[in-house]
């Protein structure tokens, strides 16, 4: 039993209920995507780094000023950098957490969404938004699949007694409600 947090005296004891997690085999393969994922981002930083230099915008701008020249061509490489950036954590915890089910799935799409990431950073940095295209699309066949694959394991354990059962034991425990 564990004591409830915050509790002092006359507190609720309730039955610590542990879960085992086995780390299948192939599960390392889910690494190979990760560190290509840095090798991604330092690329598409580079990117940013070199249009800094060419088209002149300086630091602490994120995009161009209003009225720069070259502020389309400049916008589009941090666009690609940027928006890699604020999907790079949810592909990669959706592909870790996929993994522990589906590891050679999961880690070939893992690889399939840095290939379309890089082909995706390539064709936005041409300097026009439609060049993105490809590259989204082949990210996407990366994306698409672990988000399936979260959806189908998270199904699984809303529909598993056992979780329903954690979940009632926790809700009385906590808010004294029995569901």
């Amino acid at each position: 039993a564990i004591q409830t947090p915050g509790c002092i005296h006359g507190c609720q004891q309730i039955e610590a209920m542990a879960f085992k997690v086995e780390i299948p085999d192939g599960y390392g393969l889910l690494f190979v995507p990760l560190a290509a994922s840095y090798f991604l981002n330092f690329f598409l930083s580079f990117q940013v780094m070199a249009a800094r230099s060419k088209y002149n915008v300086q630091y602490p701008n994120l995009y161009a000023p209003v009225g720069h020249k070259d502020a389309e061509a400049f916008n589009c490489v941090q666009r690609a950098h940027q928006n890699t950036l604020e999907t790079w954590g949810i592909i990669m915890i959706s592909m870790f957490a996929a993994g522990l089910v589906f590891p050679v799935q999961a880690a070939v799409a893992g690889m399939v969404w840095v290939f379309g990431r890089i082909i995706y950073g390539v064709g936005y940095a041409l300097g026009s938004p439609s060049y993105r295209t490809p590259g989204s699309l082949i990210s996407h066949l990366g994306d698409f699949p672990l988000f399936g694959m979260v959806c189908y394991l998270a199904y699984g354990a809303v529909k598993d007694p056992q979780m329903i059962s954690m979940v009632k034991v926790f809700a009385k425990a906590h808010t004294g409600v029995e569901l």
